[in-house]
């Protein structure tokens, strides 16, 4: 049956005539940074359904995850709070066993309620697995997109009259193992063949080393991502072939970007900026590309706008999208906020950001304390070279730097976009940096942020 749809306070700002029902897919690929699209400008990556998705619809400039951590990142995603809330700070698997607070609910359990039928396909890395109520779960290798493309087939088949919200989850391009390149396609798998890339051909960004190992795992990355590009186009032709194409909104995300140091873990741009690309139905002239800025935290109120359904348990940290993907430059829309907590049990650094469009000011709670590398990246090759080597700096960025972090980073993304030179000492800068300040943490009391209890990015510790 349909579901009894609760009335919304917040209106498309575009009219659809599709009937009553709206669907929902979200695609994510894993540790995927910005640029590494072709539709993003990327000079070599083979990406033509990411591509063909984006032609039809809205790319989205400065797009952020909140935390550049898998577990953590997909927490904020599925409901709408910033990890100081919502309590998967870290990790879930393992001995990591972060999860969602009691409190806190899903959009899962959201639009469940609302009568959607729920589905998640591919990677998870969510807890506790009661809170996120799926009427399709199946076991996947998320790496094998032409199984993970056979399940989305499976659930857009199902006979029902209850619209849906689908999560078809990759594991590209996150990396396959620790020792050696640690990245690519080895081989055919279940009849995909691998796109082959040449490391000499490889763009190593200024945040890494430009070395022949560092050149090689960019080459496997490329592959994954070639790969990965793939699966989006059989979920995307099967929504097609099944007659839901014209009223499922759809959105393409990376959970966070690369796994390479300098972006996993951080809240440098490699590892929050990420691509994002809105197909909606019945947006007459979308706008692309849209340079608002967007973080995951809007993820779950658009998909409730979408659909029609109202949450009020408490408030959530973003608003819904669907209002201006008509705009390119909508107005209002000109901060993000960030929060990290940690990646793993073994890297607990917490972070608290406002990033602007010229200026980014990140807070670093516990300065003093030697950044801890998530276990993901301290582990391979190029961090283990690098620091066998002696090298002095990563990229572009003093090693000293990178792991010794002050209180304050304020940079200028406009003439500094790798971010190297901090500006937070600057007394020209003084006023920004205050101003800054009292913004950031103007929202962070709103959201009743546990760590201010003890901390103050202008005050020593208490």
């Amino acid at each position: 049956m349909k579901p009894a749809f609760l009335p919304l306070l917040c209106f498309f700002a575009f009219s659809i005539s599709i009937g009553e029902d709206r669907n929902i897919l979200l695609l994510i690929s894993d540790n995927h940074t910005w640029t590494d699209v072709g539709c993003y400008g990327h000079p070599s990556i083979q990406t033509p359904n990411l591509d063909k998705l984006a032609s039809e619809g809205i790319r989205f400039e400065h797009a952020f995850a909140t935390t550049a951590s898998c577990g953590p990142s997909r927490a904020v995603m599925y409901t709408g709070l910033l990890t100081h809330s919502n309590g998967q700070y870290a990790h879930p698997h393992r001995e990591h066993n972060q999860q969602l607070r009691a409190d806190v609910f899903s959009v899962f359990s959201m639009l469940k309620d609302a009568g959607y039928r729920t589905g998640l396909i591919g990677k998870d890395h969510i807890k506790p697995m009661e809170k996120y109520p799926l009427d399709y779960h199946p076991r996947n290798r998320s790496r094998d997109v032409v199984t993970t493309g056979k399940q989305a087939m499976t659930f857009l088949e199902e006979k029902s009259e209850d619209p849906f919200f689908l999560v078809v989850s990759f594991n590209d391009p996150h990396p396959i193992g620790i020792p050696g390149a640690a990245w690519g396609v080895p081989k055919t798998v279940n009849g995909y063949e691998p796109v082959a890339y040449d490391p000499k051909d490889a763009v190593v960004p200024p945040f890494l080393p430009d070395t022949a190992n560092v050149r090689e795992g960019i080459a496997g990355y490329y592959q994954q991502i070639s790969r990965m590009d793939h699966g989006v186009g059989i979920v995307l032709s099967e929504l097609e072939r099944t007659g839901y194409k014209d009223n499922t909104l759809v959105i393409f995300i990376a959970d966070h970007g690369t796994s390479e140091p300098g972006a996993m873990g951080t809240h440098y741009e490699p590892g929050v900026r990420v691509p994002f690309i809105v197909r909606a139905p019945g947006v007459e002239k979308p706008l692309s590309p849209n340079r608002a800025l967007v973080t995951f935290t809007d993820l779950t109120p658009t998909f409730l706008d979408w659909a029609g359904v109202t949450f009020d348990k408490y408030p959530l940290h973003g608003r819904s999208i669907l209002p201006i993907l008509d705009q390119e430059n909508p107005a209002g829309w000109d901060e993000a906020l960030l929060s990290h907590v940690g990646h793993d049990i073994f890297a607990y650094y917490p972070m608290r950001t406002l990033r602007g469009r010229k200026y980014k000011l990140i807070w670093n709670l516990t300065p003093g304390t030697e950044y801890p590398l998530p276990i993901d990246t301290v582990q391979r090759r190029t961090w283990a070279e690098l620091r066998g080597r002696g090298d002095e700096k990563i990229g572009s960025r003093l090693v000293e730097d990178f792991l010794h972090r002050p209180r304050l980073e304020l940079y200028d993304l406009e003439t500094d976009p790798w971010e190297t030179k901090n500006l937070a000492d600057d007394p020209e800068l003084a006023k920004i940096r205050e101003e800054m300040v009292a913004r950031l943490m103007g929202h962070l009391e709103k959201q009743k942020d546990p760590w201010i209890r003890k901390y103050h990015p202008m005050e020593k510790e208490q």
